[in-house]
């Protein structure tokens, strides 16, 4: 099958104190300790954590298949990412220069082809950063992003019946870079108030120093934020200030719900380890798409006599 192919920017380093452990999110063991009281303090909080919701079969399997892809001439998927270090085994120049909005489809940063990179499978597979689109093609990873008890917990978070609609592999390989602080509606074409929530699985150890998520507890609440072009689509560094911030260390098996308006953001891999995991996002399912000038007009910052 088809698939795209995104050769990233090599991206600066963020500055030391961009993430920290404030505080450490606690959470729930198992989908029977989700309730009432854990639902308001998702409202609350923007982020609920359900400790080993996942088997540890689960996530081998999921692992198994994903690695496939990594390493396959065809990952049967809609998009392969590769971390911007590649350029260096590639001999490209790094493209420092990004786009001014993230683009469409995949919002992808960076050069975009048809190919796999002439490397053997080994290497290559050492720095994909993301697996966009797989879920139709591969029933192990479909069967995760349809479990029961995720899909009965996120209706009852969201209030009414979901869809899925983006699901993503992301791998943050030895010195992977950061994902900047951001809101992921920043870059969904949909309605403001249409609610969203994203669900980001650990298949192994996420930790602080292999570039766990951190939020920014409530953070949700303020509503949307403008986003510039930067490292990527993100939220200028200095807007962050003093807020208190959140680290969410997991296990494999643990599951993040949290609300698309939720800032957060995840550091350097600092780890001579990959950190893996799986994120889908769900919407209700009358949801409809707006326009992306739409979508800009509200988070992001061109026009508005603002700069970062």
């Amino acid at each position: 099958m088809t698939f795209t192919v995104v050769l990233e920017p090599k991206i600066g380093p963020h500055a030391p104190d961009l993430y920290r452990a404030d505080w450490y999110a606690g959470g729930v063991d198992g989908w029977e300790a989700v309730g009432e009281e854990q639902v308001d303090a998702y409202r609350r909080d923007g982020f609920l954590v359900v400790r080993g919701g996942f088997t540890v079969e689960e996530m081998e399997t999921a692992n198994r298949e994903l690695r496939e892809m990594q390493l396959s001439e065809d990952p049967q998927c809609d998009s392969v990412y590769y971390e911007g270090t590649i350029r260096d085994e590639l001999n490209r120049d790094s493209q420092e220069d990004l786009p001014e909005v993230p683009r469409e489809t995949g919002y992808a940063l960076g050069d975009i082809t048809d190919q796999l990179p002439n490397l053997p499978p080994e290497t290559r597979a050492r720095y994909v950063r993301k697996l966009m689109g797989f879920v139709q093609h591969h029933p192990p990873l479909d069967a995760i992003a349809h479990k029961k008890e995720l899909i009965d917990l996120t209706t009852r978070l969201l209030g009414e019946p979901v869809q899925l609609f983006q699901d993503m592999a992301m791998i943050k390989p030895p010195g992977g870079r950061e994902k900047p602080w951001h809101q992921d509606h920043a870059y969904f074409n949909l309605p403001l108030d249409a609610p969203v929530l994203g669900v980001w699985i650990s298949l192994g150890s996420s930790t602080v120093e292999n570039g766990c998520m951190h939020v920014l507890a409530g953070g949700h609440l303020r509503g949307p934020r403008l986003h510039f072009m930067r490292r990527d689509w993100q939220l200028c560094d200095s807007d962050l200030g003093e807020e208190v911030q959140t680290a969410v260390p997991m296990e494999a098996g643990d599951i993040l719900f949290f609300d698309s308006k939720l800032p957060h953001g995840t550091p350097t891999n600092h780890t001579n380890s990959q950190r893996w995991a799986i994120q889908f996002h769900y919407a209700t399912a009358s949801a409809i798409k707006i326009s992306e000038t739409e979508r800009l007009a509200v988070f992001g910052a061109e026009g508005k006599g603002v700069s970062c």
